[in-house]
């Protein structure tokens, strides 16, 4: 729908020129009251037609007044109209986000059909602010029912978010609540989906809460620790995914450092005997917290190989590289599933300006030294005992075809090519360098 929006906005604002100029000519005694109205109508925006018209038609009959449309401005969906089962009747309903004379915020309302087939407002709600950011559904409990996940954001750049469920022909707020990011993944195990909400106390300690349905069919909410005060000073991001040998895992990037620019990482699973979030058993959590002590800031904890482990980013020592002639920096990574007894994924090369990962043999770990190339953006990867030279990787315009260079792909309209070396040697049958890149 907004793809289709310009040329209506363009012929809006040319209707409502023309209304302006008419009024200019005739002069203000020359709007009566009378045709007031007339006007406001002409600057409303056009009526939809099909199933939408049918249902801002039922709404506006509803509220006894022309209810203003309100768009996500982020997020996959992007319409006020809302179409999902939120009841679990196996039939498709309908929400609208929209505004009114006497709301002050916008306003959320559940329509559906009746006998006849007629759209018809089941019960509205005003939500937390004026401006809806994202829109999600979740199904967070047992049965087929969608619940409504809305983010808002204020004029001072807060946010909050609100979750709805539709239950007996009403709706219910379950959460609304101040929000820095969330979450929505099965922690629990049990699924269906859970919510993970962050947010950030007026002492800037991470506040995280977990929501997830009870086992009498309820909503519970529990706290998330982990990121304790005294050694984090806030929450960098969430990630969850399986563990190597089953169950669902949560993992937390906490700022820290005397900077509080540094990151490190907290791994949580969900004890379904206590309903809480608890530290893996894994590794204890201070081994984790000197393992993953990082200084990038934008390397957080991620499913890398989309196999629905979250894999964590840990900085080897002396194996990073500083060109002061480049003004760049460039680090060896291991990243780590400590959910398994053989907790290495994966080892390569960041290049933390252009913020991509070029995955190596994971024979190579430990071997190799990180050198200036003899050209302009390039760099070296040798052998530490003798000098042999593995790997060189360069970044070049998008228009280079030079041969003998693979091309790993385009970041920041930059092509990023390697080279492997005379001297490389590549046990691993399945390792294809043309397959190793990614942009973080």
């Amino acid at each position: 729908m907004l793809a289709n929006g310009g040329g209506g906005l363009k012929g809006f604002e040319r209707l409502a020129a023309a209304v302006c100029a008419a009024a200019l000519l005739a002069g203000c005694a020359g709007l009566p009251g009378g045709e007031r109205p007339a006007v406001e109508e002409l600057l409303r925006a056009p009526r939809l037609e099909g199933e939408y018209g049918e249902i801002q038609a039922a709404l506006d009959g509803w509220l006894g007044q022309s209810a203003q449309l309100r768009y996500p401005l982020n997020g996959d969906l992007l319409s006020p109209f809302l179409m999902s089962d939120f009841d679990g009747d196996g039939v498709q309903d309908a929400a609208v986000l929209y505004t009114a004379a006497d709301a002050t915020n916008i306003c959320l309302a559940v329509l559906q059909k009746d006998g006849e087939g007629l759209w018809q407002v089941q019960d509205a709600v005003e939500g937390l602010t004026d401006t809806v950011d994202t829109v999600r559904f979740a199904r967070l409990q047992e049965g087929g029912a969608n619940q409504i996940i809305v983010g808002y954001t204020a004029q001072q750049a807060d946010s909050y978010l609100a979750v709805y469920a539709y239950q007996d022909g009403r709706i219910a707020d379950i959460l609304a609540e101040p929000c820095d990011q969330y979450l929505i993944e099965d922690i629990t195990g049990t699924g269906y989906e859970d919510l993970i909400v962050m947010d950030t106390d007026a002492q800037g300690a991470a506040q995280i809460k977990l929501l997830t349905s009870d086992r009498e069919g309820g909503f519970r909410q529990a706290a998330v620790t982990g990121l304790s005060a005294a050694r984090y000073s806030g929450c960098a991001s969430l990630a969850a995914g399986m563990g190597a040998y089953g169950g669902q895992y949560l993992v937390l990037d906490g700022w820290t450092g005397v900077s509080g620019s540094n990151l490190a990482s907290v791994l949580l699973r969900y004890n379904e005997q206590t309903q809480q979030m608890e530290p893996a058993r894994q590794i204890a959590a201070d081994a984790l917290y000197e393992a993953s002590l990082r200084n990038v800031p934008n390397l957080t904890s991620r499913d890398l190989d989309r196999d629905g482990v979250v894999e964590i980013p840990t900085q080897p020592e002396g194996a990073g590289l500083i060109n002061m002639d480049q003004g760049r920096r460039m680090d060896f990574i291991l990243w780590m599933d400590y959910t398994s007894a053989q907790p290495r994924k994966s080892f390569g090369l960041l290049d933390e300006e252009l913020s991509f990962y070029l995955e190596l043999p994971m024979e190579w770990y430990g071997a190799l030294v990180l050198t200036d190339g003899p050209e302009e953006d390039t760099v070296e990867l040798r052998r530490q005992d003798d000098g042999a030279l593995y790997l060189t990787v360069r970044v070049t315009g998008i228009a280079d075809r030079s041969p003998g260079w693979t091309r790993l792909g385009v970041v920041s309209n930059r092509l990023v090519q390697a080279q492997l070396g005379p001297d490389a040697q590549i046990a691993d049958q399945l390792y294809r360098l043309s397959r190793s890149f990614y942009i973080l």
